[in-house]
């Protein structure tokens, strides 16, 4: 009996720890896919006329002012209020986010993730990468 008693005294224990532990991907819940040139693009074009769909330009304005993708937003990683600017937007929406080379789109993915984004395309080459394949950019 006194074992019985133990082990149903462990089980509830346990389910108990299940229902006041968060699950272990909680913190991993930012979906990040790293895509090419051609596969933003693509993503892109997938994506015309939805309102879910926001592609960010992380550079600075100058460098934004030299060539962006068309209707990208731009939020400068330099910037002071970064980390601010990025959690006023709908965390539910899908990001395209891209920069010149990769570097700072690569260091701004933990700042998506902390600010629990559900679903970021990160475009791992920049636009340095889109524009030597030709893809066009506004001015």
């Amino acid at each position: 009996m006194k074992k019985k008693l133990i082990i149903f005294a462990i089980a509830i224990f346990v389910i108990c720890l299940g229902l006041v532990l968060p699950p272990l991907n909680a913190q991993d819940s930012t979906r990040i896919t790293a895509v090419s040139a051609k596969e933003a693009a693509d993503l892109i074009d997938n994506h015309k006329g939805d309102s879910d769909f926001t592609i960010l330009d992380i550079r600075t304005p100058g460098e934004f002012q030299s060539g962006h993708l068309k209707s990208a937003i731009l939020i400068d990683f330099y910037s002071q209020p970064f980390a601010d600017q990025l959690s006023r937007l709908d965390k539910g929406k899908i990001f395209l986010i891209y920069c010149r080379t990769g570097n700072r789109s690569t260091k701004s993915l933990e700042i998506f993730k902390k600010l629990k984004f559900q679903k970021v395309y990160h475009m791992a080459n920049g636009i340095s990468t889109w524009k030597s394949e030709g893809f066009p950019v506004v001015k």
